[in-house]
């Protein structure tokens, strides 16, 4: 039986699961996702908020109904999980020590009790993971935009139609000011862009290029947790507006899939990226780096990379 096949596709709602993110928390949760394999304590992630320890875990059981220490090993769990799905030739031991893990039995044991079943049974696709995708996430499916439904557009991609597409490429590391949406990847979206380059046009930012980033797979992670940011390149000086925050986009290895379109089409090729092409690619994906869209000036109606973080 195969593996369960994770929905990494931005999914239209129309009433979506959303969640005003606090900035500052969220610097804690940042520094979670980018540090996934590392021995982060409390007092590193109070750090990260500019909270004393105690405050930090006052201020995340009042907003986000967690303690700090359970939302860090739920999101290298989920992590874990996605990791297992699109890397199949990774040992569990790899796995677990990717992301924070000293052992592949404490992994295993811990991924049971969050999960109610094993890496290995997850990896094979067992009922019982089907029926956890099935409760958990909802249906495992992707809505393309308006334009192009039941058009000639939505269609499914060959690999040979993708590769063509794909280019690897290494960027150095960028800052950059960001703005947080956390809840479903779905075309409410739209609305946080508009916003953002409506922005960035005022403040004279760079237009050359603008970033989506994809913290979370929608196959592992509930719609209420999942994090996305709009994110413009800056350069050294720039004032930071409340609001926003600043990040790093990681240098390192990227494969770039670059079709052109509107956004109604990303979900479709997103499907056609992950289902079609990368599980023949050989490579394996980083999971301390989010996936990225990548926009030019022109927003929606022109040219989009789908971007992969790999090692």
């Amino acid at each position: 039986m195969s593996a369960p096949v994770p929905n990494y596709i931005p999914v239209q709602s129309r009433q979506p699961h959303r969640l005003i993110p606090c900035p500052r928390l969220e610097r804690a949760v940042d520094r979670m996702m980018r540090e996934m394999s590392s021995p982060l304590t409390l007092a590193d992630l109070a750090d990260a908020a500019h909270y004393s320890p105690w405050y930090l875990v006052r201020r995340f059981q009042t907003r986000y109904s967690t303690t700090p220490q359970a939302f860090l090993w739920k999101t290298r769990l989920e992590t874990a999980a996605s990791l297992l799905h699109w890397a199949p030739h990774l040992p569990i031991g790899e796995v677990a020590r990717q992301v924070g893990f000293s052992s592949a039995a404490t992994f295993s044991r811990a991924f049971h009790r969050e999960f109610g079943f094993t890496p290995s049974a997850w990896r094979k696709g067992e009922p019982q993971t089907r029926d956890w995708l099935r409760e958990t996430l909802g249906p495992q499916s992707y809505q393309p935009g308006g334009r192009i439904a039941g058009t000639e557009a939505d269609y499914i991609w060959s690999f040979e139609e993708v590769a063509a597409s794909m280019v690897l490429e290494e960027w150095p590391t960028m800052r950059c000011l960001y703005q947080r949406e956390v809840g479903d990847y779905g075309s409410h979206l739209n609305e946080m862009w508009v916003q953002f380059a409506n922005y960035c046009r005022r403040n004279q930012l760079d237009q050359s290029h603008w970033y989506g980033l994809i913290w979370n797979d929608p196959g592992t992670t509930p719609a209420g947790r999942r994090r996305y940011d709009t994110a413009v390149q800056i350069q050294p000086g720039t004032r930071i507006p409340r609001g926003f925050g600043e990040c790093r986009i990681l240098g390192g290895r990227w494969a770039v899939f670059r079709f052109k379109g509107t956004t109604d089409d990303i979900g479709p090729r997103w499907r056609d990226l992950m289902h079609v092409w990368f599980p023949r690619a050989g490579l394996t994906p980083d999971p301390s780096r989010p996936r990225l869209e990548r926009y030019t000036a022109d927003f929606g109606d022109g040219e989009i990379d789908l971007c992969l973080p790999v090692l």
